[in-house]
């Protein structure tokens, strides 16, 4: 299928947030669960792929949760336990990449949801300085992964790629992001060059907050 990023949003994401309302789960199976969206959605399994692996490229140990290929892609590129390393396939993949997605959300947040993200400092400034400290700080998570998002926009560039920061707030005791913590990550993402898609669990719409561009309210199907 040709590669299309505005009929992901308006055509594939609408079922996928219509099933992921009535689930708790990983961000793993959320990941899944977009992988098989994708597919419904006329994607070829060829272009499909989570947890992509790249012999030598940007950072080690940066995988991806999923990844989009143009449909001319022909390759193996899956990445799994004693997997062929030799056999990475790196420039095909660099030249067929479309879309990135980093999924941000799940069960194991369940208590707070993302709602701890929303305390204080919400992009971790005050342990800019400390880059060990606060990649093992939790609620450094999100700048990070946005960061790392970022990372891919400025190496591969935009010019017909798309990165995506996909927020799930599942149901939880302290409630969603208010409009102020989707703006800020919002602009933080079109900083790196990265689109934003909030979801709240349970809602009848989601948020995409673009690269470039004022944001938008989808319905969910």
């Amino acid at each position: 299928m040709q590669y299309n990023f505005t009929a992901i949003v308006t055509k594939v994401l609408p079922g996928y947030f219509r099933d992921l309302n009535a689930i708790q789960s990983s961000e793993a199976n959320f990941a899944s669960l977009l992988y098989h969206h994708l597919l419904l959605g006329g994607h070829l399994p060829t272009q499909l792929c989570t947890e992509m692996y790249t012999a030598n490229l940007l950072k080690d140990g940066v995988r991806p949760d999923l990844v989009v290929f143009d449909e001319a892609i022909q390759g193996r590129f899956n990445y799994y336990k004693d997997c062929d390393k030799g056999q990475s396939n790196t420039r095909l993949k660099q030249d067929h990449l479309r879309c990135v997605f980093e999924i941000k959300g799940g069960a194991q947040q369940h208590e707070s949801g993302l709602g701890k993200y929303f305390e204080a400092d919400l992009l971790c400034d005050a342990l800019r300085g400390n880059p060990e400290k606060r990649a093992k700080t939790q609620n450094c998570a999100l700048a990070i992964d946005i960061e790392k998002l970022g990372m891919w926009s400025s190496h591969f560039g935009n010019d017909g790629r798309d990165y995506v920061f996909l927020a799930i707030d599942l149901r939880n005791p302290k409630g969603f992001w208010p409009a102020r913590v989707r703006e800020t990550y919002g602009a933080y993402c079109a900083e790196h060059g990265v689109n934003l898609i909030y979801h709240a669990q349970g809602e009848k719409a989601f948020w995409h907050y673009p690269a470039q561009g004022k944001p938008t309210r989808i319905q969910v199907a």
